[in-house]
């Protein structure tokens, strides 16, 4: 079965890594992609603050989106009583 190389994007269209699409058993030459997709490869190499965004023609540097840290459990509860204090003012009545 004969593959090529394609390049996955995520929802945002923002560079995710390379991945195979293989040739259609019944269409030879023909390669569906898989979802998020192109057959266009992404820059080689890019600036540390940039990151390749595929914006549906080609590929663009945008700055590097920043990852946000998942809160433990702990952290969520003690945040959401702080913005909802009258949850926590039922909370203590008990």
């Amino acid at each position: 079965m004969n593959q090529i190389t394609v390049y996955q994007t995520n929802y945002s269209g923002l560079f995710v890594g390379e991945t195979l699409a293989d040739e259609s058993p019944l269409e030879p030459g023909v390669f569906p992609l898989p979802a998020g997709c192109v057959e266009t490869a992404p820059p080689s190499e890019w600036p540390d603050d940039k990151w390749p965004r595929w914006n549906g023609f080609k590929w663009e540097l945008i700055q590097k989106p920043e990852v946000q840290q998942i809160a433990s459990p702990e952290e969520k509860l003690a945040e959401f009583l702080a913005q909802n204090p009258d949850v926590l003012k039922l909370i203590n009545q008990t």
